[in-house]
């Protein structure tokens, strides 16, 4: 049996509002390789939980700054 190990990323942001949030939520969670997404306004962070094998960081960073908002990771964590 082989266990799969995802990624956790945290990327401190520059979101000030709700609609930042939603549209950052709406666009990122289809991301390939995308298992799950949370936005905080008000800690202007992204945290991203991905699997390795179908993307990477560098290409999530692309995607946040790509709809207008900054994108520099501040925590990175391999997880089970």
């Amino acid at each position: 049996m082989i266990l799969l190990a995802f990624v956790q990323v945290v990327f401190a942001s520059n979101l000030h509002c709700d609609n930042c949030a939603k549209k950052v939520k709406e666009n990122i969670s289809f991301e390939k390789g995308v298992k799950d997404l949370s936005v905080s306004v008000e800690d202007n962070t992204v945290t991203v939980v991905f699997n390795p094998s179908k993307t990477d960081t560098l290409k999530l960073k692309k995607a946040i700054n790509k709809l207008g908002y900054k994108a520099e990771v501040v925590e990175y964590k391999t997880i089970k």
